[in-house]
């Protein structure tokens, strides 16, 4: 026989069961509702074209044989990759016109010469994914590019700011007018998703599955994002000042807005990302004081002062590979 119970107390529990239900309900619907823009301010798809910073390394051989490259067709493809579809393995994958990391259409003269810099330290797995991936990806759009891989080769906290300034003075010594700043774990799913610099800074990874394809905050830079060289030079590229995970980005984004660049994205159909799974590096504790500390100091600390030795600098086939110490 059970043991009797008062009714009284047990309406109480089952009326604070309640409350504790509904109360976590409403908190998951307003962080549903609130987390995240799945629609954000974009170009218009009939105005991307228009918006291309169309410029060429001085460097590229033109061949006045050929015709100029269109783009028109990529911009207007609507097909995708789906995330399951994304492979992990390569083991069809050429070489076929790859030299140091750069790739030249052969069938037509590019409009675009873009450098893709890539903060590097020990992710060999997402590296071996990473460059086969972007490589069948990019020779498909007919751009000139290069892929650089900053290697930070130390064990020292780790500084993806430093390391994107080292990789941009290479570039632009290698005379690119457009650098994509790149996130080694991040693959473009939209073969539309053209990689080319705006006349403005430009997002591209507004669209990331791991956050559910939304737009976590408006200022957000990170993940993958393309900058002329001059504007790069103008904001004095990122922060040296911070090590480990977070803070530089967002720096980044104030270094922008301060010199009256706007950003731009292109619509999310256009901007979809898949996230490769990796391990988090450290947070950086003190990245919401140097972030405060930095807007008054953006001329005092970045590109034209980022201190480092460069130990190597190899031309490979798939990428060239700048092994630095910080």
């Amino acid at each position: 026989m059970p043991k009797w119970f008062p009714i009284n107390k047990l309406l109480q529990i089952r009326v604070s069961s309640c409350i504790v239900f509904l109360l976590c309900l409403v908190a998951v619907i307003q962080f549903f509702a609130s987390y995240g823009r799945y629609h954000y301010e974009h170009i218009p798809r009939e105005q991307l074209l228009t918006n291309i910073f169309f410029k060429t390394n001085p460097k590229l051989e033109i061949n006045k044989e050929k015709p100029k490259c269109n783009y028109d067709g990529i911009l207007q493809s609507t097909s995708s990759i789906d995330t399951q579809e994304v492979p992990r393995k390569f083991g069809d994958f050429t070489t076929n016109g790859l030299a140091n990391g750069s790739y030249t259409p052969e069938n037509c003269n590019p409009l675009l010469s873009v450098a893709i810099l890539v903060s590097y330290r020990n992710r060999q797995s997402q590296l071996d994914i990473f460059i086969p991936y972007m490589h069948n990806f990019l020779r498909k759009q007919g751009i000139h590019y290069t892929i650089y891989i900053i290697e930070q080769q130390d064990d020292k906290p780790w500084n993806k700011g430093l390391l994107y300034n080292i990789g941009a003075k290479q570039a632009i010594a290698d005379r690119f007018p457009c650098l994509i700043l790149h996130d080694i774990d991040l693959l473009p799913l939209d073969i539309g998703n053209l990689y080319a610099c705006l006349q403005e800074p430009r997002h591209m990874s507004a669209s990331i599955d791991k956050f559910r394809f939304v737009l976590t905050y408006n200022y957000l830079v990170g993940g993958a994002l393309a900058i002329r060289s001059d504007q790069y030079i103008a904001v004095n590229g990122f922060s040296n000042k911070f090590e480990g995970w977070g803070g530089e980005d967002d720096d980044f984004a104030g270094r922008m807005k301060a010199k009256n660049l706007k950003v731009l994205r292109y619509p999310r159909e256009l901007s979809r990302y898949t996230m490769l799974a990796h391990p988090q590096e450290q947070k950086n504790s003190e990245r919401s004081r140097i972030l405060s500390e930095n807007q008054m100091n953006y001329s005092k600390d970045g590109l034209g002062n980022a201190e480092y030795s460069v130990k190597s600098v190899h031309r490979n086939t798939l990428f060239t590979l700048i092994g630095v110490k910080t």
